[in-house]
């Protein structure tokens, strides 16, 4: 037990921050990508990637917002 009293810590928490939000950044930005690139080679509207993509939009605005206000 001694072993998990030192496994999570400031530093362990605010590295799985940084790389939860690098990976929704990166994850939109590749959704972006392909909606984009059907959208313009087949003419084709996938509207559950764009869903996604507004809900992701959404979300990162009402956090934003909610931290802003509550700081």
């Amino acid at each position: 037990m001694f072993f998990k009293k030192w496994m999570f810590d400031e530093r362990f928490l605010m590295h799985r921050l940084y790389s939860t939000r690098v990976a929704m950044v990166v994850t939109a930005v590749a959704m972006a990508a392909w909606f984009e690139f059907e959208l313009i080679t087949k003419e084709l509207i996938h509207w559950d990637v764009f869903a996604f993509l507004i809900v992701m939009a959404v979300t990162k605005i009402a956090a934003m917002t909610y931290y802003r206000l509550t700081n």
